[in-house]
């Protein structure tokens, strides 16, 4: 297991198939990459390689999944029947994990929740960037920094969020439903984040408000958690 995670690979992966996961994470991110056909992608903090996998589903042509933990990525090398010579994933710091720059795209699911200073940040962007082309774009999707409070919030939603207050380093603490640990990042402020991409070489960042699927529009069950600032935010980072 990863240092600092505290949860197995399949209570996480089990987790991905919760309302919250489909219709906003997923939505999301395919959203914001848009049509991936051909392309060399990096999958930041790929866990067990579902985003992976529907990348190559979705036409792209090669896709390396990173991740720290033995565990998520033993997990996704099982559940690559079918995808071999398609799929290749390895067990390292996506901090550690440098390239040379010939992926067409990055995305990163909760990558930039796990630095725990400004620092730390600017070192999981200058890994990310290493592996881009230029011109092309990184696609995050993360604990949205511009949501603070002091106390827990969106238990409606098949998880909590637990944090208390704006002080970088600070954890955030999610419990989501039937995983039996919890998934501890860490806070930074948006201005830090904004200032780790500059120093990592990228020309263009900017925050993206996560998407509803179309299908859920007309379901009051989503009006709560989109009403203020969601509990999570996408990145769009080009270099």
């Amino acid at each position: 297991m990863a240092k600092g995670i505290t949860y197995g690979a399949d209570e996480y992966a089990s987790s991905k198939f919760h309302p919250f996961r489909i219709h906003v994470e997923a939505y999301t991110i395919f959203t914001l990459l848009g049509d991936v056909r051909g392309q060399r992608v990096l999958d930041a903090g790929c866990g067990d390689g579902i985003y992976s996998r529907e990348l190559i589903n979705r036409g792209a042509s090669h896709v390396i999944g990173v991740d720290d933990s033995y565990d998520a990525i033993r997990l996704a090398r099982k559940k690559n029947t079918g995808f071999e010579g398609r799929i290749d994933y390895h067990k390292k710091r996506i901090e550690n994990f440098f390239g040379n720059g010939d992926f067409d795209t990055v995305v990163g699911s909760y990558v930039l929740s796990y630095p725990k200073t400004p620092e730390e940040a600017i070192d999981y962007c200058l890994a990310i960037a290493s592996h881009l082309r230029k011109g092309e774009r990184f696609i995050g999707f993360n604990n949205n920094p511009f949501e603070v409070f002091d106390g827990i919030r969106h238990r409606k939603y098949k998880f909590e969020k637990e944090m208390h207050g704006a002080v970088e380093g600070s954890q955030v603490i999610y419990r989501v439903s039937g995983m039996n640990n919890p998934i501890i990042n860490f806070y930074l402020k948006p201005k830090s984040y904004e200032e780790a991409f500059r120093q990592a070489g990228f020309s263009e960042f900017s925050w993206q408000r996560v998407l509803l699927n179309p299908e859920e529009q007309d379901n009051p069950y989503w009006k709560e958690f989109f009403r203020n600032e969601p509990p999570f935010v996408a990145m769009v980072a080009r270099k």
